[in-house]
């Protein structure tokens, strides 16, 4: 039933009158406001699917008056180093890269936001299949020893009753093309490896994923990665940093309400095939939520197996903040994580 005029209108004031308050309101939210001057920021940048919406940051931060360079990285662990000695100001790296850098004495890396979960995979070749984890044993597994997805499948490993020690490891050097050709060579059984080289044999029709899933294990879980800020960045540029995660959130949202656009980022900056790009996003989830007692498992588990020379968890703390995530999206540190 249609509203009289003089309702209709008054109807149609209040909502002029909520729109311009949420205007406003936008308009003056401090964190969303340019900076009085221009902050420059370096952003370690690694064409990894996860961290592929990472390439619209200095668009959306632009606003806000904070100039953004990428800076192009093969790995996890240079970007770690690249930051931790301040020829980096921001990046994304794997949850276990800070606890690494804590265990070699580093002090510089802050962790700002999480990245989400997925992303790492275990693939085998066509036509067969690991339906349980009592199977593996029987199978001869590439790993890249330190990476995020060996971290999952070894934990996952031992939650299943099996003795990594007695498995059939084999060390694979280099990119994930390499664990793509040591399987179609049958050098071995199982690849532990990370998109989007799962997708690559998937499209290629040389691998298939196995039933068993190393994103689910206790210990580690399924994370990928957080974002980071240098401390004496941070120190130096605290209100550029709140930007910086503000539109860090941003960008995961948008991301995550598009994910054609997504896999054409990805598809564009790592020169893949569209289709590759859209199954190396499919298993992956965007989240900015940072799950600190999963991190503490991490460090835990890396100095359990020798990986760090001693166990850095208990100064976890000390190396995340969860001050800018907070303010960024308006939860509280037991919402964002801190105890999970």
């Amino acid at each position: 039933m249609a509203l009289p005029r003089p309702r209709l209108f008054a109807g149609l004031l209040v909502l002029g009158a909520l729109v311009g308050a949420v205007s406003l309101s936008a308009q003056t939210d401090p964190m969303r406001t340019p900076l009085p001057a221009p902050v420059k920021a370096k952003l370690g940048m690694l064409n990894v699917p996860a961290l592929s919406p990472l390439w619209l940051l200095p668009e959306y931060v632009a606003t806000y008056n904070v100039q953004v360079e990428t800076v192009m990285f093969q790995r996890f662990a240079d970007a770690r180093t690249a930051l931790a000695s301040g020829d980096l100001d921001i990046t994304a790296f794997g949850p276990q890269d800070i606890s690494l850098a804590v265990g070699q004495g580093a002090k510089s890396l802050v962790g700002v936001a999480g990245v989400g979960s997925g992303n790492d995979c275990l693939i085998v070749r066509t036509g067969e299949d690991v339906k349980a984890w009592s199977e593996v044993g029987r199978k001869s597994v590439g790993i890249g020893a330190g990476s995020i997805s060996w971290l999952k499948f070894a934990a996952s490993v031992q939650e299943n009753g099996l003795d990594y020690g007695k498995l059939k490891i084999i060390n694979i050097v280099g990119g994930g093309a390499n664990y793509l050709k040591a399987l179609q060579a049958k050098e071995i059984d199982m690849a532990v490896v990370w998109q989007p080289f799962c997708a690559q044999g998937i499209q290629d029709g040389l691998a298939q994923y196995p039933t068993i899933d190393h994103n689910r294990s206790k210990e580690v879980g399924g994370l990928i990665a957080v974002l980071a800020v240098n401390r004496g960045f941070l120190d130096k540029h605290r209100d550029a940093v709140q930007r910086l995660v503000v539109a860090y959130v941003d960008v995961l949202k948008f991301a995550q309400a598009n994910p054609s656009r997504w896999a054409k980022i990805y598809a564009e900056k790592a020169g893949l095939p569209e289709a590759v790009a859209a199954e190396s996003i499919r298993i992956t989830t965007l989240d900015a939520t940072l799950p600190l007692e999963s991190i503490k498992r991490i460090s835990r588990f890396l100095s359990q197996n020798g990986v760090i020379a001693r166990d850095v968890s208990g100064e976890s703390a000390q190396h995340y903040t969860y001050d800018f995530l907070a303010k960024a999206t308006g939860k509280s540190p037991a919402e964002l994580g801190l105890n999970r």
